[in-house]
């Protein structure tokens, strides 16, 4: 047979008895990341992305940000790689091309570029991160890194794509496992637009959910939902940005008819992977995002440092923070002092919203001074590494947040190995920012579902027909207007207005 999952069929697919796991190491470990691109994307070439998905890249042993403190094996030829590749990649782009063409839906030549250069970069991950810039030993896990894409999800300008791991991880107990890709069961997509009439595709969410056999027998499935989100920008709409986060809650449904086919692990020596059949969903059910063991929400969220208003006290019980004014936040931001940013934090208005329950319910907000996060925005495109734009307050709207259903019992919660921003990147006004996670081996056998804050609208699907047409209307209007102007919108509004004068004279004369 050609793939694991035609010779283990999905409900039946063997799993390691009880006494033989290690129950010391970790489960999956997933690295998130994100980029508002800027639409920068609509022309090759697509720049160099292994600093931001090999977040080792530069940093020495020594360096602040040192890997995880276990030793993967007890070879000391592996020791010298900091960090060994994750089993989930999770890429998120926000702005990933023009308006024009996102709302059209004609981005499919730019989505196959990024992926070629994703690919690229995350297949030599282990050379890239040793010192000495080599394999480790075959017989011990080495050589290029093979991810399966899993999922690919695009509505407008936003866009997700899900990588998982072929082989299994380097360390003695991992070995004796399935991989991340033979573990996959089921996968799903879905989309919701809460941009112009709340219903629009250039702000919204798309999301990945999947499900994931366990390791363990006699546990349930482990379900993985990944959700790239684009929230409404300016500093004064923080209502709308909470009121698009529940509509994303409310509409981002993972349907029956989202499931798209399983990737084929084609293990060595084996014949071809015959044709695939159509992907059959595991159950009729229509799902929430918050319908999940596992929930990471990556993208730009826009949420701004507020002035004016009082800080988030650093205890509940303690008195709020003092205002402060733009000045105060230029200042602090420009100094890059990893120090002084830790003041603003509390101004924060995600850290605000999200301490009273009104965003993001449930997820957990990194604290962005422990990880020395410098602000992801706002910089002068095209400009210096870190020259910071006079036309906006810096802060942090890039975000990466992640919760778990065990997490209220202890049992699962998500340990954070790494959170950073890449400030080398300077084509866009945003800095990426990548995490990276380990999961639990096991789910607590009592795990349920994380708790909805929101019941599912009942209108969701009508209102995302409604979206989508209106999207792709507005898409090939603007393409043509751009087509007649040369590239030129307000050329293009000049030239019609012009025509439409000569027009009107034209049928004056004819008339008279």
């Amino acid at each position: 047979m050609a793939s694991w999952l035609t010779k283990h069929p999905r409900h039946s697919w063997p799993v390691a008895p009880l006494a033989r796991m290690d129950y010391a190491s970790h489960g999956l470990r997933v690295q998130l990341a994100s980029y508002n691109a800027g639409e920068q994307f609509d022309a090759p070439p697509v720049p160099d992305l292994t600093e931001w998905l090999i977040p080792t890249v530069s940093e020495s042993r020594q360096s602040g940000y040192a890997t995880t403190p276990q030793k993967r094996v007890a070879n000391p030829a592996m020791e010298r790689g900091p960090r060994e590749a994750p089993d989930v990649y999770a890429i998120a782009f926000q702005e990933f091309a023009p308006m024009h063409c996102s709302l059209a839906g004609r981005t499919s030549s730019m989505l196959s570029r990024v992926d070629t250069q994703i690919r690229r970069a995350i297949r030599l991950h282990q050379s890239v991160v040793r010192d000495d810039h080599m394999y480790d030993p075959l017989e011990l896990g080495g050589g290029p890194e093979n991810y399966v894409l899993v999922a690919q999800v695009c509505h407008a300008g936003l866009v997700l794509y899900v990588y998982v791991r072929e082989r299994p991880g380097q360390s003695p107990a991992a070995r004796q496992r399935p991989s991340a890709a033979q573990r996959v069961k089921e996968v799903r997509t879905a989309f919701v637009g809460t941009g112009l009439g709340s219903v629009m595709g250039n702000k919204g969410a798309v999301g990945v959910r999947i499900a994931m056999a366990p390791l363990i027998q006699g546990a349930p499935d482990e379900v993985l939902t990944f959700v790239c989100a684009h929230l409404a920008a300016h500093d004064h709409q923080v209502a709308r940005r909470n009121n698009d986060w529940r509509q994303i809650v409310q509409r981002l449904v993972f349907e029956p008819d989202g499931v798209v086919p399983l990737p084929i692990v084609q293990p060595p020596g084996e014949e071809p992977a015959p044709e695939q059949a159509p992907p059959n969903p595991l159950d009729p059910v229509e799902y929430s995002l918050y319908d999940t063991h596992h929930l990471f929400v990556l993208g730009d969220l826009n949420y701004r440092v507020a002035t004016g208003v009082p800080g988030v006290p650093p205890k509940p019980a303690a008195e709020p923070l003092p205002p402060i004014d733009a000045k105060i936040v230029r200042d602090v931001a420009r100094s890059f002092d990893a120090r002084r940013w830790a003041s603003i934090l509390p101004y924060d208005q995600l850290v605000q919203e999200h301490s009273v329950g009104r965003t993001l319910q449930g997820l957990h907000l990194p604290d962005l001074a422990h990880w020395a996060v410098p602000p992801t925005y706002k910089y002068k495109a095209g400009g210096e590494m870190l020259q910071l734009s006079k036309k906006r307050l810096p802060g942090w709207p890039d975000r990466l947040l992640w919760g778990s259903s065990d997490a209220a019992r202890g049992s699962a919660v998500l340990v954070c190995e790494l959170y950073r921003s890449l400030l080398r990147y300077t084509a866009s006004d945003h800095k990426p920012i990548t995490a990276i996670l380990q999961l639990p081996l096991q789910l607590d056998h009592r795990s349920v579902f994380m708790r909805r804050p929101f019941d599912i609208d009942p209108q969701w699907r009508r209102r995302r027909i409604i979206g989508v047409v209106l999207d792709r209307i507005v898409g090939y209007l603007w393409s043509l207007l751009l087509l007649f102007g040369n590239g030129n919108l307000y050329l293009a509004f000049v030239e019609l207005a012009l025509l439409g004068l000569l027009s009107w004279y034209w049928l004056q004369g004819r008339w008279l």
